[in-house]
């Protein structure tokens, strides 16, 4: 269906303006993305519900609402959107896991969140835990960092008790830590694992690298640290080839 929308105050632009609050998200499991780009993703992961454009865009399998650029002003997080703001639904949280997981400890930025969340992807981290302190996923900015990858993980709630029973299961807990660690690239990492990322500031918490079967760091020199969402490409594509 492609229907024209002029009023501002139309029920459906007031519904997805509420969308850009996480409250609303929360309620109604549904979030909003902005560009082609994530619309397409979102569209082949059977995610996207509807979309208001300023153009009607041909052979997209979802409801369009024709709107004005005033109006998808008003759906837009920035101040310049694509031409496209989108409704999708939050995926179903599948309990099966994979071999490989990551867990994120109170990530805090959520273009850091974003970013991991891509890396992710490309790595073949089906499964994402979240610690309840860590930033939205579905916040603006972590949407746009992932380029839509988030559409293509399973994102489930984490925390120490949920990481005890994994490696009572048999996972491998792999925690990033500057202290008492080793060289990631001696890291003996076995075929199920979890790869534990920290907050940016902090780092891993005592309390979950204390669970650890070992800990890692990546050698540098010149600097102290690397930043969380680099530091989890290089983590990750280690830990993936070593796994294999």
């Amino acid at each position: 269906m492609i229907q024209e929308i002029k009023a501002k105050d139309n029920r459906r632009i007031v519904e997805a303006a509420k969308l850009k609050m996480s409250k609303y998200q929360d309620e109604t499991g549904l979030f909003l993305v902005e560009g082609f780009h994530l619309l397409e993703m979102a569209v082949a992961h059977k995610a996207a519900q509807c979309a208001f454009t300023t153009k009607a865009i041909d052979h997209l399998p979802i409801d369009q609402f024709i709107v004005s650029e005033e109006i998808l002003r008003k759906l837009a997080v920035s101040k310049t959107p694509q031409g496209v703001v989108a409704v999708c639904h939050k995926n179903k949280v599948d309990d099966k896991l994979s071999s490989h997981l990551i867990y994120l400890d109170e990530i805090s930025d959520p273009g850091n969140l974003g970013t991991i969340l891509r890396t992710a992807l490309a790595f073949g981290y089906r499964d994402v835990l979240l610690s309840q302190q860590s930033v939205s996923p579905f916040n603006d900015k972590a949407i746009t960092a992932s380029q839509g990858a988030l559409f293509a993980l399973n994102i489930a709630a984490g925390d120490s008790d949920r990481l005890l029973a994994l490696k009572k299961d048999g996972y491998q807990l792999i925690a990033t830590s500057l202290q008492d660690s080793i060289d990631l690239q001696d890291a003996k990492i076995e075929g199920r694992h979890i790869v534990i990322l920290g907050n940016e500031s902090r780092g891993v918490s005592e309390k979950i690298k204390a669970l650890a079967d070992l800990k890692v760091k990546i050698a540098i020199s010149g600097i102290d640290s690397l930043n969380v969402a680099v530091a989890s490409g290089i983590v990750l594509y280690e830990a993936s080839k070593k796994a294999k």
